[in-house]
């Protein structure tokens, strides 16, 4: 470079060669030190650009450097660097885009010459000559179907003149006629000389794709392994101090590249290009330009900044030696760039944009048909309307030049306005400065007309119908709405939150955006997470709980990784914090944070983003944002229509419904089918809210100060529907029940709520609606809640508390706490005595619950007498003839029953039938079960025809009177099937109790302990089938169902351990069957007492088991103890007593020849006389009636 007392200046329409160097600190001084002389920079407007410029000659072309300022790169920077330059030096006519980039590798065949392989210091020339795009991009390709990736270009191909130098420069380079050596000497001669210079072969290190660099990024590699080093041809000293170029392609995307596995394939997906880089992408489209690269680092983990200068100065050099064969006249005749057209986009294009190519493509066809000129895409607030529809400028810019794109912010009336202004300068249509002229009009009239060139306007955030269709004051005549233009030669396309607004934006040409798929997802997580936190996407849990936390939804995804990278967390930390408490997860989803692609104006963190639309909801449909409110206090899905508030008209609900769906804010679920297929009759319509959406509107009604309002509200609301537990709606309240739960256990976090009461009567009904449905756990849990706060609040003797500890006694009943319940019904029926008397019905229904308790501990004679005093109670209060005294008369007959005493039960059965009959009728359901009642006593009594006959008849009948699948109707199958077992019609059984577990399974659920009841009875069927593994299987079921639901020590649980156990001993598992016998026994002794007959009867099978297993004197002992209960309870002569002693002698007797002669254990093992048939027909019938 020369310099002189007078330079020559220059005007900025004098240049024609434009120098792009975007990194300053590495690639501005080499560029400066080509040139042979510098002139004064020509005076701009700065106002509109605030590039540094450098102005100079090379060879006699006037040449303009421009450079972004320090430490700002990539190519966003480096599209505001070239759209500034452009419009500052409007006669450029050859454009050099020259520094440095990743170097990628040739594959093995063909990197055997070392000079033809990509080496540290090497320049890259832009320009493959194969007649497809030299600069593409890596990230924003499309994939077609057959696998192959399609490249879209960044920028247009330089002149032809220009590769016409580069021809003879390859071809002088071949000859070796070039003056490279000159032009590094212009580097060698500067005093910082030792930057430009090579750092030695030794430094050029290419490690294997797959290892990745230890220590940081200062370390020079001094700790990787050398081992992992890529073993290719080197080049000797001096070829690698010479000028080695190579012509390829050039691959540009959004992020630096660091990674050796994501090089080699972007290398391949870009048809074999040899450098990767980030500031192209950001070059304008219109534009022809070279791209010159030195290669600084092979685009891995161990980049590092020690050639960066090395590589810059060969690509100045590569670059002044190219100007230098291309002849000045030759440059002015190059046609020079062609007037844009209006590009009024004020958002940059987002960086983590990915995916979405199918609604890319609808909007394509949109914008080039001339059908429809309007579309609107709507979608939930952040799942990236506007990021999309940024792109879709960006690609109509790259892929149609010449159409006009204009973006109009709809968030307000003056936004929309100040764009319309924007857009008619922008087309310099006369009369815009005049106040008198409506700009708008002017606008529309002009994009109207059809000699205006093609253009394409994005209307973004077009979220609130009232800016757009609603007239001011000011302006009465026109809305905005009536302001945009139609054109064949130009589309709209329409943001909006709502589907409403976008039909009445553009009908029925509608594009719905939802949250990301997985991919996608993944990908945005991949562009934004930090190098030091990308390790993490290795594991695919971990990722895939994180997109689930977030609901894959675009802007929380980048919220969330903004966080992360701010606070060098990791995934798993920010997944636990979100899950750790809804404080938390408030506070992570209220975190503002910088975004490129959005308003500066407007809030950004993914909560406060919707704080707008609901705002919005509440001014224009109250009802939409009461049904919000409500849903909020509930659970988020399967929200049931006949749940939400009651109020307004039929079509308000219809409005507000369509109001949230169109929103997005809610989804409406699917009808159900039945099993024939067909859509299910009378579906209650059921509606999920989103889960973000969820959290956020109760972060919103808690800063509005009603979150209190709107958890009373719910729990009123609550209170009307949700019943005592009624059979004959119980489809429709089993779905609110899980939202009552809810909604009542967040109630206990506002204070002083529960004064009134409210919450602990919805607890009353959960635990009675829990306890219909045969989860006596849940209706434990919520009745003794109910017994805590009614004896705080109203005393131990108040008749609601009363009631509440006879509910309460009752669940522990059915759960087999029968000491405990006892207790409780004792003292429950103690206080109601002296408060209300022996004669009032809380008391009667109270003893009569103690009776049952009683009756399940053994106790038959109190629970008898307590029976039989109701029954006279109640005759005298209520008459005789009273279906309340009937229903005292059922339940004594049920204690008789249990004490065997058929023939008695039998008698007053049929009485009651009888009464039951001429007061209800035949057809009334209790008549009907006492019908059944009748059929199961019959089965007791062994007159199984008898059982069937009645049993058919109540069956047949309930199905009538109450549906198929109510539990009486399949009460009364599953004992008719026991029935058809013991006819010997086990095929018939088989299918009747394969029916009732159906049923119960849709009407109770598979945990209720009826069904798991049904379940235990196919399996003792299955076992007379002789399918032993089915049988088993059954058992399983039975013993896990009866533990989840009753517990380990209910009488059911252990009965059903005690059968698995009889099914493991048949198996030959022994040593399983005797676990089994004794947890079994262990169990009844804890629960029904030593001498209980049902406990016998284990202590019976284990000593059987014990025999068989030759453990004498176990066996001995446990018959010495069966047959003295059994002769106190049944007398000696009974068969299960004579049983008993016939054993135990039998082995008395071995035992005494053991002890004369050990090696005598034979044993008479005729199973005869074993006990099994009659066993276990006992314990069928003990189970199976129910």
């Amino acid at each position: 470079m020369t310099s002189g007392h007078t330079r020559l200046r220059l005007s900025c329409a004098d240049y024609h060669v434009a120098w792009v160097c975007a990194l300053a600190d590495v690639e501005l001084l080499p560029a400066r030190l080509m040139l042979d002389e510098e002139h004064p920079t020509p005076s701009y407007n700065t106002h509109y650009d605030e590039n540094t410029y450098i102005c100079g000659s090379i060879s006699g072309h006037a040449v303009v450097i421009a450079t972004c300022p320090q430490g700002e790169t990539g190519n966003v920077n480096a599209g505001r660097l070239t759209g500034s330059l452009f419009k500052t030096f409007p006669s450029i006519r050859v454009a050099v885009l020259v520094g440095i980039g990743g170097g990628i590798p040739r594959t093995e065949e063909d990197a055997e010459d070392s000079l033809n392989n990509i080496h540290l210091g090497d320049v890259v020339v832009g320009w493959p000559g194969d007649g497809k795009p030299a600069c593409v991009y890596h990230d924003r390709g499309r994939s077609k179907p057959n696998g192959e990736f399609e490249m879209v270009g960044t920028m247009q191909s330089p002149d032809w003149r220009l590769i016409n130098a580069l021809g003879i420069l390859v071809s002088d380079h071949e000859l070796e006629k070039t003056t490279f050596d000159h032009q590094l000497a212009r580097l060698r001669r500067h005093k910082l000389h030792r930057r430009f210079a090579h750092p030695g072969v030794e430094h050029d290190r290419l490690f294997k794709a797959s290892y990745s660099h230890v220590g940081n990024s200062k370390s020079n590699c001094a700790a990787c392994d050398y081992s992992q080093l890529v073993q290719r041809p080197q080049r000797t000293e001096q070829e690698a101090r010479g000028m080695v170029f190579h012509q390829g392609r050039v691959a540009t995307g959004n992020s630096v590249i660091r990674d050796g596995k994501l090089r080699d394939d972007i290398g391949i997906r870009c048809d074999g290009a040899l450098c990767v880089e980030m500031e192209a992408a950001g070059v304008d489209v219109n534009r022809r330009c070279l791209v010159i690269r030195g290669i600084s680092d092979y685009a891995d983990s161990h980049k590092s900044d020690l050639w960066q200068s090395h590589a810059a100065g060969n690509a100045a050099a590569f670059t002044r030696e190219l100007l230098c064969r291309l002849q000045t006249t030759a440059v002015q005749e190059m046609q020079g760039v062609v007037e844009v057209a209006p590009w009024l986009v004020p958002l940059a294009r987002p960086q983590s944009f990915v995916g979405r190519e199918p609604q890319l493509d609808k909007i394509a066809k949109h914008i080039m048909s001339e059908k429809s000129n309007k579309l609107s895409i709507y979608g939930l607030g952040g799942c990236g309307k506007t990021a999309l529809a940024l792109e879709v400028a960006y690609r109509t810019r790259e892929q149609q030049p010449e159409c006009a794109i204009f973006w109009v912010p709809a968030v307000n009336r003056e936004h929309f306005e100040q764009a319309y202004r924007d857009i008619a300068e922008a087309l310099h249509i006369p009369g815009v400065l005049d106040d008198q002229t409506d700009v708008k009009q002017l606008v529309k009239v002009r994009l109207s007309d059809e000699r205006t060139a093609k253009w394409l306007m994005i209307v973004d955030n077009a979220d609130d119908a009232h800016i757009l269709f609603s007239k001011t004051e000011k302006d009465e005549l026109c809305r905005l709405i009536d302001f945009l233009p139609h054109s064949s030669k130009g589309s709209i396309v329409f943001t909006t939150r709502t589907k409403k607004v976008a039909v009445d934006l553009s009908g029925n040409s509608l594009l719905a955006i939802g949250e990301l798929e997985k991919t996608e997802a993944i990908e945005v997580l991949k562009t934004r997470l930090d190098e030091e936190h990308e390790h993490q996407l290795e594991d695919e849990t971990i990722v895939t709980n994180f997109l689930e936390t977030v609901a894959f939804l675009a802007l929380a995804i980048v919220q969330a990784v903004a966080f992360i990278n701010k606070n060098g967390v990791a995934l798993t930390d920010y997944i636990i914090l979100y899950k750790s408490s809804e404080e938390e997860a408030s506070a992570l989803l209220s975190k503002e944070f910088e975004e490129q692609g959005r308003y500066s104006e407007t809030e950004n963190s993914i909560a406060t983003t919707w704080f707008v639309s609901f705002e919005q909801i509440r001014r224009q449909d109250e009802l939409a944002s009461a049904y919000l409110c409500f849903m909020a206090c509930v659970i988020s899905n399967d929200i049931p229509k006949s749940m939400l508030l009651d109020e307004g008209s039929d079509v308000e609900q219809i409005e507000a419904i369509g109001t949230l769906k169109a929103y997005a804010f809610i989804s409406e679920r699917q009808n159900l089918r039945d099993q024939n297929g067909l859509q299910a009759k009378h579906q209650e319509r059921t509606f999920d809210i989103h889960p973000l959406v969820h959290l956020a509107i109760r972060i919103w009604i808690k800063a509005c100060g009603q979150w209190r309002v709107w958890v009373e509200r719910t729990l009123d609301r609550l209170l009307e529907i949700v019943p005592l537990g009624d059979h004959s709606t119980i489809q429709v309240w089993t779905a609110y029940l899980p939202h009552a739960v809810h909604t009542v256990s967040q109630s206990t976090d506002v204070p002083d709520l529960d004064d009134e009461g409210t919450g602990i009567y919805i607890l009353e009904r959960i635990g009675w609606c829990e306890f219909v449905l045969g989860r006596y756990r849940a209706s434990e849990l919520a009745r003794r809640k109910v017994v805590e706060w009614r004896m705080e609040v109203l005393g131990r003797e108040h008749i609601h508390t009363l009631t509440a500890m006879n509910n309460l006694a009752l669940t522990l009943g059915s759960l087999g706490k029968y000491q405990e319940a006892e207790t409780m019904h004792r003292e429950t029926s103690t206080l109601q005595k002296k408060l209300l008397g022996r004669e009032n019905t809380e008391t009667i229904t109270c003893m009569s619950n103690l009776a049952l308790v009683l009756s399940n501990l053994g106790d038959y004679g109190e629970a008898e007498s307590i029976h039989r005093e109701n029954v006279i109670l109640r005759g005298q209060v209520l008459g005789e003839n009273h279906p309340d005294t009937l229903t005292s008369m059922n339940c004594l007959t049920h204690v008789l029953k249990a004490q065997r005493r058929y023939e008695e039960a039998e008698t007053l059965t049929r009485e009651t039938l009888r009464l039951r009959e001429n007061v209800l009728g035949e057809k009334h359901p209790h008549t009907l079960a006492t019908l059944h009642s009748l059929a199961s006593l019959l089965a007791k009594q062994r007159k199984y025809a008898g059982a069937e006959q009645m049993g058919r008849l109540a069956y047949e009948g309930l199905e009538k009177a109450l549906g198929k699948d109510h539990p009486d109707t399949l009460m009364c199958m599953n004992n008719l099937a026991y029935a058809l077992q013991k006819l010997g019609k086990l095929g018939a059984a088989k299918e009747m109790y394969q029916l009732a577990l159906g049923g119960r399974e849709r009407t109770l659920g598979d945990d209720h302990p009826f069904t798991v009841t049904s379940a235990y009875n196919l399996g003792h069927t299955f076992r007379e089938l002789g399918d032993d593994a089915l049988a088993e299987e059954m058992y399983w079921r039975a013993v896990k169902g009866y533990e989840k639901a009753l517990g380990d020590y209910h009488f059911d649980t252990l009965n059903s351990v005690h059968s698995l156990a009889s099914a493991l001993q048949a198996s030959k598992r022994l040593e399983a069957a005797e676990y089994m016998y004794r947890r079994a026994l262990n169990g009844k002794e804890k629960t029904i007492g030593k001498d209980h007959h049902s406990t016998i009867r284990t202590v019976r099978h284990l000593a059987d088991l014990l025999r068989c297993m030759h453990r004498y004197e176990e066996a001995v002992a446990l018959y010495q103890r069966a047959s003295a209960v059994l002769t106190v309870a049944n007398g000696l002569e009974h068969s299960e007593t004579q049983y008993c002693l016939s054993y135990q002698r039998e082995l008395e007797h071995i035992l005494h020849i053991q002890t004369i002669d050990t090696g005598n254990n034979g044993v008479d093992n005729d199973r005869s006389r074993s006990p099994d048939s009659t066993n276990y027909e006992e314990l069928l019938g003990e189970m199976a009636i129910r």
